[in-house]
């Protein structure tokens, strides 16, 4: 067989695989609940600063004598790559939270359980929203004194 039909083969091989791949790929179909993680979590990686630490490669921390710095003090032009990994969590926390809520309200037959993940959507809805108000008002923007 001459190098030009083994070429040939191969091509033609190589094809049908590429073919078998796309088919695959363009049949799979991703559930709700994988959708709706996905944009979840690149909500919260877009919101927490994720873009900003990819662009920039901030410090981890601020290394100070007798302690560490999480955030970067006094402005809020610049961030420590601690600072965006918290707010990442905090906002995970928040979109949590307000799934925990929806989801308590299908629960109408069984009310015990409906109460206790609604309480526990509130809690971690306040939680996040006043440990990223900590951060961004005590520790970012309190003039030092």
């Amino acid at each position: 067989m001459s190098r030009k039909a083994k070429a040939r083969l191969a091509l033609r091989a190589a094809s049908r695989k590429l073919g078998r791949a796309y088919r695959a790929l363009a049949s799979f179909k991703p559930s709700a609940s994988a959708i709706a993680l996905a944009a979840v979590l690149a909500a919260a990686f877009l919101l927490g600063g994720g873009l900003y630490n990819i662009i920039q490669s901030p410090r981890v921390v601020i290394p100070r004598p007798g302690t560490i710095w999480i955030t970067y003090p006094y402005t809020m032009l610049d961030q420590v790559l601690m600072e965006s990994l918290i707010s990442m969590v905090l906002w995970g926390l928040g979109f949590a939270g307000l799934y925990l809520i929806y989801d308590s309200t299908k629960y109408a037959d069984e009310p015990h359980r409906a109460y206790y993940r609604f309480v526990i959507g509130v809690f971690l809805v306040l939680l996040a929203y006043f440990a990223g108000r900590y951060m961004l008002y005590e520790l970012k923007m309190k003039p030092s004194s």
